[in-house]
């Protein structure tokens, strides 16, 4: 839920002057010539803010990186249990007052538990909060699979396709807000970088397997998917 606050950022100065205007003058010379800055001496204040109006901007969510995964849960954000080699992860899709939906990547379905058992998870395993710039592995492996379809893993056509990476993480509910967009679509980028290492490590090693014959797990980025392996709920069960 988002509320109105009202910011200020100030840059104060003491100084000696014989008007107003001197004081005033002076000040906006200290800034001009960058002696004065925002940066290095400007104080932010934040409050609540009760009033209307047209003015007010939208800051992007989790900018500040403080909020609680565990406490308030989010769209994107990301639960881990890990048994052996073996990882099961669920993404939150979507909550209501009292559900959290997630998907989970083992057995490819949606799903919905009390937030109070989500919290009991996130509280036992490991919570990636959506912030902490981590996409889920198993979104990762689809993308590489994809790309090794299509035969852009090696050879001439061996390149990241952001056209595929989108339509992959739109699938998943990562849509970029203009922040994103604007600084660099960290979802894409991330996995970009992970292709781009995949593609990296084939053309250095050409003899060893990709990851993707018989049943193997997928190379670096090891879930592996089975509507025969246990639910969240029964795989957390076993510890």
């Amino acid at each position: 839920m988002q509320r109105k606050f009202k910011v200020t950022t100030t840059i104060t100065q003491y100084m000696w002057a014989s008007s107003r205007s001197d004081a005033e003058k002076f000040q906006e010379e200290l800034i001009k010539k960058g002696k004065l800055d925002v940066i290095r001496h400007g104080e932010t204040d934040v409050k609540y803010c009760f009033t209307g109006g047209k003015d007010f901007v939208e800051a992007p969510e989790d900018i500040s990186q403080t909020r609680n995964p565990i406490q308030e849960p989010r769209r994107g954000d990301w639960l881990e249990i890990e048994h052996g080699d073996v990882k099961a992860c669920a993404l939150v899709r979507r909550l209501t007052r009292r559900k959290v939906y997630y998907y989970e990547a083992l057995s490819k379905t949606e799903r919905s538990v009390d937030r109070d058992r989500w919290i009991q998870w996130a509280s036992q395993h490991h919570i990636h909060p959506s912030y902490d710039g981590i996409v889920p592995p198993f979104i990762v492996d689809e993308a590489v699979v994809a790309h090794e379809e299509r035969g852009m893993l090696d050879g001439f056509n061996a390149t990241p396709d952001s056209s595929l990476i989108l339509e992959i993480l739109d699938k998943y509910g990562y849509v970029p807000d203009d922040y994103e967009v604007e600084n660099g679509y960290w979802a894409e980028i991330y996995i970009d970088n992970a292709i781009s290492e995949k593609i990296l490590s084939s053309q250095q090693e050409p003899a060893l397997r990709t990851g993707t014959d018989g049943d193997q797990e997928f190379g670096d980025f090891s879930v592996g998917f089975s509507e025969e392996l246990p639910t969240m709920d029964e795989f957390d069960s076993k510890f």
